[in-house]
């Protein structure tokens, strides 16, 4: 990610705690950005976890909540949050958290999808990201819809971080085949059976011919990405 490079090139992050990492995606983006940095990364899913190992095997994880993290006060020189904020029980409780571990004068990295401003594609991927999500709440699961990019910003700011910078970061579209549209129809038709006893059922399964439809006429698109770099104001 080269505004990443471009921002931290002349600042020095010697340690990084990954909120959030689930299987470590945004780790590889960071360790290209930021040289000699020692990363810990953060769960509270065992699973994402091993297979976050297996991928980087220098870097600590640990199962651990994001709304309480069990590290002193300024431990490390960053913190950063990566496609989670929409998981999150207590975001302001999490950001408060980031904020006590980082360093005061540090940094705290959010990438995290939005839902505004889309186009036909990317409002495939949204609907069914809401779909799942519908089904994870319906099964206890914390899964929110996303916010617009609007509500990200003002969520940092609301925890007292002052924004350096702000930037979108878009995936190309791509034509779906006949065989990923199938694929992708029967992954919802999958989700969908964890709720097949609950009255809830039959209303969202309406929705999978629908989600078939639009990928047939627009493709997908992973949705919008904002990545906001804000500092940890000092005492």
């Amino acid at each position: 990610m080269e505004q990443l490079q471009q921002f931290f090139q002349d600042k020095t992050v010697s340690t990084l705690l990954d909120v959030g990492t689930g299987s470590g995606n945004f780790i590889s983006v960071l360790k290209e950005a930021l040289n000699n940095t020692k990363f810990t990364g953060i769960d509270p899913d065992k699973a994402s976890l091993e297979e976050a190992a297996k991928i980087h095997p220098d870097v600590q994880f640990s199962i651990m909540s994001g709304e309480q993290l069990d590290f002193p006060d300024s431990s490390f020189d960053a913190a950063s949050i990566s496609m989670a904020m929409h998981h999150l029980p207590d975001v302001q409780q999490t950001f408060n958290e980031m904020k006590r571990v980082v360093k005061p004068g540090g940094w705290i990295i959010v990438n995290e999808l939005f839902s505004d401003n889309l186009n036909p594609a990317q409002e495939v991927h949204k609907s069914m990201h809401h779909f799942r999500s519908t089904v994870d709440r319906l099964n206890g699961v914390c899964h929110n819809e996303t916010f617009t990019r609007a509500e990200i910003l003002e969520e940092v700011e609301k925890a007292g971080l002052e924004i350096c910078t702000a930037f979108n970061q878009e995936k190309d579209r791509v034509e779906s085949t006949p065989e990923e549209i199938t694929e992708r129809k029967d992954k919802l038709t999958e989700i969908l059976s964890q709720i097949k006893d609950r009255p809830e059922y039959h209303e969202l399964k309406k929705q999978i011919p629908e989600i078939e439809k639009a990928l047939q006429q627009h493709g997908f698109q992973m949705a919008t990405r904002v990545v906001v770099i804000a500092k940890v104001k000092k005492d």
